[in-house]
């Protein structure tokens, strides 16, 4: 009977020795995984320091007195005070990168997390951190590709030019650039891809650019009856006052139309062909849902800009549900001097020259640009004295600063 009891509590002692061993590999997982979450922790809290960091310097670079000394000491300073007091991490060293060429301030903290179980789990881990932030004041925001579900967004093919001096040229999904195609510009960012002649270099992996006028309104009365089609042809020249247009205008043969200064709403088509031409001064045009301008044959176009109200700046505008697409195969469309926003459609250029090369300055914002067969799409940034105000979010105005990678 003892040897029994005696058997029994044997092989109860070995039971709780096999389970006190088992809790030792299972207490040190545990113990890892609250340590590894806390790295992950840490490391995002760092990461939001640079980022405020880099915003911060960005900032201090658009001011042209600010010297690279005092950009370093304000980044710096931001940086550290977001991470004041935390006992996660050993105080960090940071540096800070200028740029400003292309207008960039890189931050780059270096630390390492310290274990709440002094070492007993994880030995001290390093972490490193940057973050990129730029300011667009010296580099206006000139075109902007703006769907990002596109897998190209910008094309250029065959012997087309996009020329933008000075300028950015943003595509928020990817650019491709064929034949003997090429860009030009001042800076050229795209967020999946780029490939091509494009000069400099494209950046890729930029953050998306939002739609800068998301909440614009383009609303307009709607007509009484059906729209009527209006054909000017001859050596006819028609002036057209601002206002709600319930037509659908054919301009043809060498006519003119000229629109008066103000806000004209397109409930039709607007098509211009043979050596028509098209004029007008501190105008808009704006189109209604599934409906474009045609710029073809030889039509001879200069339009710039409302200069007033709460459309100025913009000189072709529609809304988002619009996905008709804008023509231009002209080359005598020599000045459109202002924003063109078309976020749900394509611009098409297939002329076979220059394209806006007489406009101060311009601004595209289109869900899809393309050119193709031989133009020149020249893109100015002559803001000063051209007497239309650039809408804020685009051009100069764009110079707050932001994360660009």
């Amino acid at each position: 009977m003892l040897e029994r009891l005696n058997g029994k509590s044997s092989k109860r002692g070995n039971i709780a020795m096999v389970s006190a061993l088992a809790l030792v590999p299972l207490s040190y997982a545990v113990l890892c995984g609250v340590e590894i979450a806390g790295i992950s922790q840490s490391k995002a809290s760092l990461q939001a320091a640079v980022d405020g960091g880099a915003l911060a310097g960005a900032g201090e670079l658009s001011v042209s007195t600010r010297g690279d000394d005092g950009i370093r000491s304000t980044a710096i300073s931001l940086a550290t005070s977001a991470v004041s007091g935390r006992t996660d991490i050993a105080p960090p060293s940071f540096t800070v990168d200028i740029n400003r060429t292309s207008g960039t301030v890189r931050v780059t903290a270096r630390t390492q997390f310290q274990s709440m179980f002094s070492g007993l789990v994880t030995s001290q881990s390093p972490i490193e951190v940057t973050s990129t932030a730029e300011t667009l004041s010296k580099t206006p925001l000139c075109v902007l590709q703006i769907d990002q579900t596109a897998t190209v967004g910008a094309v250029v093919m065959d012997r087309a030019v996009v020329r933008a001096p000075g300028c950015l040229v943003q595509s928020n999904s990817a650019i491709s650039v064929t034949n003997l195609g090429r860009i030009e510009a001042g800076s050229v960012q795209a967020v999946t891809g780029a490939t091509g002649t494009i000069s400099p270099a494209a950046s890729v992996g930029a953050l998306p650019i939002q739609d800068p006028f998301d909440d614009l309104d383009l609303t307009s009365p709607n007509c009484v009856n059906a729209l009527e089609n209006v054909v000017h042809s001859g050596n006819s020249v028609i002036s057209l006052p601002a206002g709600v247009h319930c037509e659908n205008y054919r301009v043809t043969g060498n006519a003119t139309l000229i629109l008066e200064p103000g806000e004209h709403y397109f409930k039709g088509q607007l098509e211009f062909n043979g050596n028509s031409k098209l004029r007008g001064n501190d105008v808009v045009l704006i189109f209604d849902p599934d409906r474009a301008f045609s710029f073809d044959q030889k039509a001879d176009i200069r339009i710039t800009a409302r200069q007033t109200g709460p459309l100025a700046g913009f000189l072709i505008a529609t809304g988002r549900s619009n996905t008709k697409r804008f023509t231009i195969s002209s080359n005598q469309v020599r000045e459109l001097l202002g924003t063109i926003y078309i976020p749900g459609s394509e611009l098409y250029v297939s002329s076979s020259g220059n394209v806006a090369q007489d406009s101060a300055w311009s601004v595209i914002v289109a869900k899809r640009l393309t050119l193709a067969n031989n133009p020149v799409l020249v893109i100015n940034k002559n803001y000063v004295g051209s007497g239309v105000p650039v809408p804020e979010g685009v051009g100069p105005s764009s110079g707050v600063p932001r994360l660009a990678r």
